[in-house]
C-alpha cells in the first residue's frame, strides 16, 4: 500500500514537471515554428549582457519619459490594484469555500508556469533551437524573456515585497496588514504573474510582426491561468495579482519592442548649401548661382 502510494506521488510530481514543459512546447510550436525565416540579426549573447546593462541603467528613469497614454494606463492599474485591496478577503474566502479540489493538480501545474525555475530551461531550450536551426527570431525571443522575467521577477518583484511588506493569504494575516521595510512577507506584488505576464508581453511583441494577434488568446490566455492558479492556491490576494501582471506586462514589452539588431537608420543626405561658380569661355566669363 505505501509502495503504491509512494508511485501515485511520483507520478504527481512527474505530470507536474511535464505539463509546464508540455504546454511550453506548444507554444513554442504554435508561435515560433514559422518564425524560422526570420532574417533580421539578433545579438550574440555578449551582445544580450550590454544590452541588459544598458537597460538596468535606465529602468530607474524611465518613467520619466512615459507618454501621456503610458501615465494614464499607470494610474488605471494602480486605481485598480487600489480597490481590489477592499475585496481581497473577501474573494480569498471564497476560494476556501468553493474551490474544487479536483483542479488541484491542473492549478499546481499552472503556477509552476509561473516559476523562474521552470522558465530557466524553456529559455535554454528557445535558444538552443534557435541557434541550431538558425532562427535570430527564437534567440531574440529567448534572451527578451530571460531579461524580461529577471527584472521584473527578481528585481522589481523583491523590492517592493519588502516595501509592502504583506504576508500571504495562507499565512492567516489580515489582508490589510502591512509592514513595510520587513523580510520573509512575500505577497505583494506576486511574482508568478509578474513572470507570467512578462513571458506573455515577450511572445506577443516579438511575434506580432509573424502572426498578427490571432495568438495574444493564447499567450495571454496562459499567463492569466498562472494568474487565477495563486488565489486558487491562496499564495495571493487579487490586488498582488493585478499588480505583479501590470507590472511583469510592462517590463516584457518594453525590452521586447526594443530593437536588438543594432542597425541604425539610415542618415539623411546632406543637402548641399547655395553655391556660386565661375566658368571662363571664349565669349567672357559665365556666373552660375545654385540652391
Amino acid at each position: 500500500m505505501i509502495h503504491t502510494r509512494n508511485c501515485l506521488s511520483a507520478v504527481r510530481r512527474l505530470c507536474r514537471l511535464a505539463l509546464p514543459a508540455a504546454l511550453a512546447a506548444l507554444l513554442l510550436t504554435l508561435n515560433a515554428g514559422p518564425a524560422l525565416c526570420w532574417e533580421r540579426p539578433a545579438p550574440d549573447p555578449l551582445g544580450y549582457i550590454s544590452n541588459f546593462w544598458g537597460d538596468i541603467k535606465e529602468l530607474p528613469t524611465k518613467p520619466l519619459h512615459w507618454s501621456r497614454n503610458q501615465w494614464l494606463l499607470a494610474e488605471g492599474v494602480t486605481g485598480a490594484t487600489g480597490v481590489s485591496l477592499f475585496f481581497d478577503e473577501h474573494i480569498d474566502d471564497y476560494f476556501i469555500k468553493h474551490r474544487p479540489e479536483d483542479l488541484k493538480d491542473i492549478s499546481n501545474a499552472l503556477n509552476d508556469m509561473g516559476d523562474s525555475r521552470y522558465q530557466v530551461p524553456y529559455v535554454a531550450g528557445m535558444w538552443t533551437i534557435g541557434y541550431a536551426a538558425g532562427s535570430m527570431k527564437m534567440r531574440k525571443i529567448a534572451g527578451d524573456t530571460m531579461e524580461a522575467s529577471v527584472i521584473a521577477g527578481l528585481m522589481i518583484n523583491p523590492v517592493l515585497n519588502y516595501l509592502t511588506g504583506r504576508k500571504l493569504p495562507v499565512m492567516g494575516e489580515p489582508a490589510d496588514k502591512f509592514r513595510p521595510f520587513t523580510w520573509r512577507r512575500y505577497s505583494f506584488p506576486s511574482g508568478h504573474a509578474a513572470s507570467a505576464f512578462a513571458l506573455a508581453a515577450v511572445l506577443d511583441v516579438d511575434l506580432r510582426d509573424t502572426f498578427g494577434y490571432w495568438h495574444l488568446p493564447v499567450v495571454y490566455g496562459a499567463a492569466l491561468c498562472v494568474a487565477e492558479s495563486r488565489l486558487y492556491n491562496r499564495a495571493h490576494y487579487l490586488s498582488d495579482v493585478i499588480a505583479g501582471s501590470a507590472i511583469g506586462w510592462a517590463v516584457g514589452t518594453w525590452v521586447a519592442s526594443k530593437d536588438r539588431s543594432g542597425a541604425q537608420a539610415p542618415k539623411e543626405q546632406e543637402k548641399p548649401g547655395p553655391s556660386l561658380s565661375l566658368t571662363p569661355s571664349v565669349n567672357g566669363l559665365y556666373a552660375s548661382l545654385s540652391f
